[in-house]
């Protein structure tokens, strides 16, 4: 019987955005006890097929960093400047224009200046480090700030990211360190404290407490780390999100939530994930940044800060069976529909009217009252789910709907219920919202976790009390193999399935799924694969930048051999068995799977052949449990 070759809908880009999209979103009070010093190490496969230019490029690449000359840690640095007595100078980040633009010309004149010369008393940290520090300067980075922000709110992370060896006191000679995850790695960055400032004001990034530095030295190494802080202009917060904790993001859209979306989001909270989201207009012509009638902000970077549950003091449940409520109640609705009947007539009409006369005749302040029976109609089990959001713009561009800042919903809440919640009504750009507003507003959320178990449908161990269990508590769920290899022209950057002629010459890295969990009913394994570009934003400069990239997976039939290179005869005449849903030109695109047990081959690809660039691939399976 001939074979009949496989006709698949050819694999869809989307177009390129805008590079204003500072928080261009694809798709926790989390003060746990997990550590990144936890996570397994993973392990790189240097064996597999990469096709024979790109395994030659990587070994290359290897041999040629192994020349290089070993850069001197943060304290042989530190040391070495107590001896000869002299204040750090970073010869990498000089304090000039070319550090702040890439053709070295700013809008203004800038002046670099350490902390000692612009405050009195410059501190590292004033009273530890807190979300509400962090302050935007004149750089289109929130996408960075809203993650910094919520992992504020994170210890023992933020610690590795932000050492506390280090400050203006005993220890100062000009030097600071900080700890940026890169592409399977953590790498510190070392910068002296020289910062841009206008008018003796730091003009980038800074705190609140004018004698408070750590946010702005934060920015400066990892604007160091890319190439200037131009390179931080326009940004996805999936970006920052990984290099702050290695972890791995999944997206939800929220066009097309899916089931327990609540529940999914409490759990995230609990382990500490950084959570950040959007509002992603229809129309891309719609300005970035721009502010919404309700407070919100287009095209914005916000961070989730905490997820709850609040008990309503709701009169509403109890009038059909209580009567001694209903005498209470009753007079209040009358009096209210009263007043509104008569300024509606006092209008003289049509209906079109009634909005204006209501705000004419102050009507708000009049169903105030009626506060608690709404929200019995809104909340009929008594309970609210709330969202905690933070704009890390800091200031009074806050939400104004329901739950917003002194809203009278806030009047149904306990005094221990509010102690709780650590509830505040300042202009520091942090509002809490209903979840049913939440999704109603926001159109994508993306969730980091150190491991992808925030999405696993196992919520037993959820007791709401908006901690993470301890370490020795959670036992791991997924295993990391960690691939790098390269889209080499002419050999390796084959496009994707669309361009089949090509497509075989993509690396190919094969899988084996076997299901661990012998307690589950549905015989499938779950696999979560993540492909990320490689240093696309540090040659920003020289005008590179994200091209559309995605995998393709397949299943091995029993009758070929793992880990043999699959040829166009292969892909010709068998279908594949899943795809990333768009090519995106973005730095990381990550998916989840369930397959049955067996060997499984995964083709990351550009969107077109010809697309060249390094890239890490990372495939997250379950692991054997003890």
């Amino acid at each position: 019987m001939p074979l009949t070759e496989v006709r698949e809908a050819p694999s869809v880009c989307k177009p390129k955005q805008d590079d204003e999209r500072h928080c261009r979103c694809y798709k926790g009070h989390g003060a746990g006890k997990h550590m990144v010093d936890d996570v397994e190490a993973p392990s790189l496969q240097k064996s597999t097929y990469y096709s024979r230019v790109s395994s030659e490029y990587t070994q290359n690449r290897i041999v040629k960093g192994g020349l290089k000359l070993a850069k001197k840690g943060f304290r042989t640095l530190r040391d070495e400047c107590f001896k000869a007595k002299k204040i750090y100078e970073d010869p990498e980040f000089p304090p000039n224009d070319y550090s702040i633009s890439f053709n070295g010309v700013t809008r203004r004149s800038y002046v670099w200046k350490r902390p000692r010369d612009i405050v009195d008393n410059p501190r590292f940290f004033i009273d530890g480090a807190t979300r509400f520090d962090i302050q935007q300067g004149e750089l289109g980075d929130c996408w960075l700030l809203a993650a910094v922000s919520n992992l504020t709110l994170n210890p023992q992370l933020f610690h590795v990211v932000v050492p506390c060896d280090q400050g203006f006191t005993d220890l100062y000679a000009g030097i600071f360190h900080f700890k940026f995850w890169q592409y399977g790695k953590w790498q510190e960055v070392v910068v002296d404290d020289m910062l841009p400032t206008y008018n003796g004001q730091l003009v980038f990034m800074h705190s609140k407490t004018k004698n408070e530095f750590w946010c702005a030295l934060l920015e400066k190494a990892y604007a160091k780390m890319y190439g200037g802080y131009e390179a931080l202009r326009g940004g996805n917060i999936n970006e920052s999100m990984v290099d702050l904790t290695g972890g791995v993001v999944e997206m939800v859209d929220l066009h097309n939530p899916p089931p327990k979306l609540f529940s999914l989001l409490w759990k995230a909270y609990r382990r500490g994930a950084l959570i950040g989201c959007a509002i992603e207009p229809n129309n891309p012509a719609v300005q970035t940044e721009s502010i919404l009638p309700n407070g919100l902000i287009m095209r914005h970077a916000y961070s989730i800060t905490r997820v709850t549950v609040v008990d309503i003091q709701s009169v509403g449940p109890k009038v059909k069976n209580n009567r001694h409520s209903a005498p209470f109640i009753r007079p209040r609705l009358q009096d209210a529909l009263a007043t509104m009947n008569k300024s509606l007539v006092g209008a003289g009409s049509p209906v079109s009217a009634a909005t204006s006369m209501l705000n004419r005749f102050h009507l708000p302040s009049s169903l105030a009252s009626l506060t608690n029976w709404n929200l019995s109609l809104a909340f009929p089990e008594g309970k609210a789910e709330l969202v905690r959001l933070h704009n890390p713009w800091g200031n009074e561009t806050e939400w104004k709907g329901s739950w917003s800042d002194k809203s009278p919903e806030w009047a149904t809440i306990a005094d221990q219920e509010k102690q709780r919640l650590g509830l505040t009504f300042d202009d520091d750009g942090e509002f809490w919202m209903s979840y049913q507003d939440f999704i109603k507003n926001f159109t994508c959320v993306e969730i980091c976790d150190v491991t992808p178990e925030v999405f696993d449908d196992d919520n037993s161990d959820d007791e709401g009390n908006g901690h993470r269990p301890p370490a020795e508590q959670v036992q791991k769920r997924y295993q990391m193999v960690l691939y790098e290899g390269a889209w080499a022209s002419q050999h390796s950057a084959g496009g994707c399935r669309n361009f089949i002629d090509t497509f075989a010459s993509n690396p190919q890295y094969t899988v084996q799924l076997e299901d661990p969990d012998v307690d589950d009913d549905d015989d499938l394994c779950t696999m979560v694969v993540s492909l990320m570009q490689k240093n696309v934003r540090q040659l920003k400069r020289y005008g590179v930048d994200y091209v559309p990239i995605g995998f393709t997976i397949y299943k091995l039939p029993p009758d070929v051999q793992p880990g043999k290179k699959l040829d166009t005869e292969f892909f010709k005449y068998n279908p594949s068995i899943a795809k990333v849903p768009f090519f995106l030109n973005t730095r990381e695109i990550t998916t989840r799977f369930r397959f049955p047990p067996g060997f499984y081959v995964i083709i990351p690809s550009t969107f077109e052949p010809e697309m060249t660039g390094e890239f890490l691939l990372r495939v997250f399976t379950e692991a054997k449990r003890k």
